[in-house]
């Protein structure tokens, strides 16, 4: 059974918590400015059904060449990647969809699993030096959250 997932909840948990990782090492990578993890998906997004709404809404905000864009960027989409986010704005390498982007993308670079780093290269190279001192998120614990509104499913079938 589906339970309501407050998303405006978790994403002050998630910002919380790269802010603290952010002022604890300055020099962390994942900031304004840095598109690589967008770059360079394993595959399309998967999203819970409250993140499908907030992220359409602001879809629907677009212009309609940017929305028709997106759409044919995400059927397009090879089933695996590395595969560049249909969200992302190639030019300007700034998500168009910020303010409404799932919880994965908010996650991304501060948070693990149990034997996965949730991270790319940057944060890998840029965290070496203090490696020990990082207190990552639990990302497991997000997932299950998320879970509990249903199953994630493809940005592909979404937008369908």
């Amino acid at each position: 059974m589906k339970k309501p997932v407050s998303l405006p909840l978790l994403d002050q948990a998630i910002e919380a918590h790269a802010a603290a990782t952010r002022a604890a090492h300055p020099s962390w990578p994942c900031a304004a400015g840095c598109d690589l993890c967008c770059r360079s998906l394993p595959f399309l997004p998967t999203i819970s059904e409250p993140e499908w709404v907030r992220l359409a809404e602001a879809l629907h905000q677009l212009p309609p060449e940017q929305q028709a864009e997106i759409r044919e960027r995400t059927a397009a989409a090879p089933e695996r990647g590395p595969l560049t986010c249909p969200m992302l704005s190639l030019e300007s390498g700034q998500c168009r969809v910020y303010e409404a982007r799932p919880i994965a993308c908010r996650s991304y670079g501060f948070y693990t699993e149990r034997d996965a780093g949730l991270h790319c290269e940057r944060v890998t190279e840029a965290i070496a030096p203090f490696a020990e001192e990082v207190v990552w998120g639990n990302g497991e614990a997000i997932l299950r959250t998320l879970r509990e509104a249903g199953e994630p499913i493809s940005l592909r079938v979404w937008m369908r």
